[in-house]
């Protein structure tokens, strides 16, 4: 395909932004309209968060010419603990990720966005642009703003997450469906002489979850997770309470993250849709497929999206050709992730004594060969 129009992203997120850098590779414009400012750091959060990039991701952001080098860390193993701490798998990543020639990283989402703004040219993104819907015309599509601005545009692509404005005109209404959890996450500014270089800790309790990762420049970054209410947020008292009996290091660890800077979460994910694609308008990452954490993937998926997507556009004649090749190849597998996502939710978090303990009983006479398998997997994004 020689020329996609106009072309307009909505969300500036890991999905639109990944997907702009795609195009861009292809030889294709767009612009993005994010409806967030920029902070001086250059990312829309101003809380810090990250999350695990596995090794198929990071190959297609190498591909695109994202400099990672001094984004993030190498991740070389994951330990699987239990609430105790006693060590019950270890995950050889660094050693699978290989396989596949790049690293699977843990990153700071903020990091991750600013490398990859830094490849785009600075006309692609604009800020402040909160979108409040899309309509339809014959030939075009047009974007309405909560500020009363109109754009027109000949293909809408809507990366706004799982509160997607774009997916009400797309799919209808589609509710979100409460996973039982809620958590809290942050990146604080330490060390811990448990927690090795390059190494992320999963601590699997009973009715609760807890990780830790290094992210690189002296900072961890860590997430916890337990059974309650959509809405019960806790102060950081009630979080370490709930901790003072957990993996010591993990306490540490929260305890030193400024009150202000820690996330509260409620985990939601949504059912799948009959369809992604109307008109000239398509879904993409967490407005298409949101899912919970639990399965460590959602932004792989985005990432896994921006390259399909890019390559419907170049390998096909037509936009609307594109857009339903698109949608064909990528709704069975994030279908499949999103329940594998509500699978390790149950499994890592537990409640009976019993079940817990002949889970660890389980992983941790789990063959060397069985792990690897796993982290082959993962790196793989299998």
């Amino acid at each position: 395909m020689q020329n996609l129009g106009r072309v307009a992203i909505v969300g500036g997120g890991v999905a639109g932004l990944t997907l702009a850098l795609a195009l861009k590779r292809a030889g294709f414009h767009c612009s993005i309209y994010e409806k967030h400012r920029l902070t001086d750091e250059g990312s829309f959060q101003k809380r810090a968060s990250g999350f695990t990039l596995w090794s198929y991701a990071i190959a297609r952001l190498i591909e695109w010419g994202v400099d990672l080098r001094d984004v993030g860390i190498e991740l070389e193993q994951t330990e699987i603990r239990n609430q105790n701490g006693e060590l019950i798998a270890l995950m050889p990543v660094g050693d699978a990720s290989r396989k596949f020639g790049a690293p699977s990283y843990e990153i700071r989402r903020g990091d991750l966005l600013a490398a990859i703004l830094a490849e785009l040219p600075p006309e692609t993104l604009k800020t402040d642009h909160t979108c409040s819907g899309i309509r339809e015309h014959a030939d075009s599509v047009e974007l309405q703003f909560a500020s009363g601005k109109r754009v027109q545009a000949d293909l809408v692509i809507g990366a706004d997450g799982i509160h997607s404005a774009v997916r009400k005109q797309v799919a209808g209404d589609v509710p979100l469906r409460y996973s039982g959890y809620s958590g809290a996450s942050g990146v604080t500014r330490c060390t811990h002489p448990d927690l090795p270089p390059q190494t992320h800790v999963d601590v699997w309790g009973r009715g609760g979850k807890a990780g830790m990762a290094d992210v690189g420049d002296g900072n961890i970054r860590w997430y916890l997770t337990w059974k309650g209410s959509a809405e019960s947020p806790k102060s950081l008292d009630e979080i370490l309470a709930r901790l003072e009996k957990w993996y010591a290091p993990v306490h540490a660890v929260v305890s030193t993250t400024p009150k202000e800077e820690i996330i509260q979460h409620s985990y939601y994910d949504i059912a799948p849709l009959r369809e992604w694609v109307r008109g000239n308008s398509v879904l993409l990452g967490d407005a298409a497929h949101a899912t919970t954490p639990f399965a460590a993937m959602g932004a792989n998926m985005a990432i896994e999206d921006a390259w399909e997507l890019a390559t419907a556009f170049a390998e096909t004649r037509s936009v609307r050709e594109a857009l339903q090749k698109f949608e064909n190849s990528r709704k069975k597998r994030t279908e499949e992730i999103v329940r594998h996502g509500r699978r390790m939710s149950r499994l890592t978090q537990l409640h009976s004594p019993i079940a817990a303990w002949l889970r660890d009983q389980a992983f941790s006479h789990m063959p060397e060969k069985e792990m690897e398998k796993v982290a082959v997997a993962m790196a793989a994004g299998e």
